[in-house]
């Protein structure tokens, strides 16, 4: 096997609590050691900097829907009634958030290649 000839040193500092963080991670991933974890995260990890913008519009979603079903029940214990509008505005909403899961999940997906 072709080994690396690795004569370069990097040094770097953390808190112990940090230290205790990254021999943790290490062991989790089942690397030979916290080098080697530490020199594999350096060069192949990948930095996730997310918008925040498709959490808050599922977030969005969910609490309408929330809502909207409360007001349901409302009206169909007053009334006896359930209304088509208030279905074809569940729809609505849930094939946002539909939309916005699979935005999300392509995102996380691209990140993996």
């Amino acid at each position: 096997m072709n080994e690396v000839k690795r004569n370069s040193i990097l040094t770097l500092r953390v808190s112990n609590e940090e230290k205790e963080f990254i021999i943790k991670k290490a062991k989790l991933a089942e690397s030979s050691s916290t080098g080697a974890y530490i020199r594999k995260m350096a060069i192949a990890g990948v930095i996730v900097k997310y918008e925040n913008q498709d959490i808050k519009k599922l977030i969005k979603s969910l609490s309408g829907i929330q809502r909207n079903i409360n007001q349901m029940a409302m009206r169909v214990n007053a009334t006896n009634r359930i209304y088509d509008e208030d279905f074809d505005y569940m729809k609505e909403v849930l094939n946002d958030i539909w939309h916005t899961l699979t935005s999300i999940q392509s995102v996380l997906l691209s990140l993996q290649q």
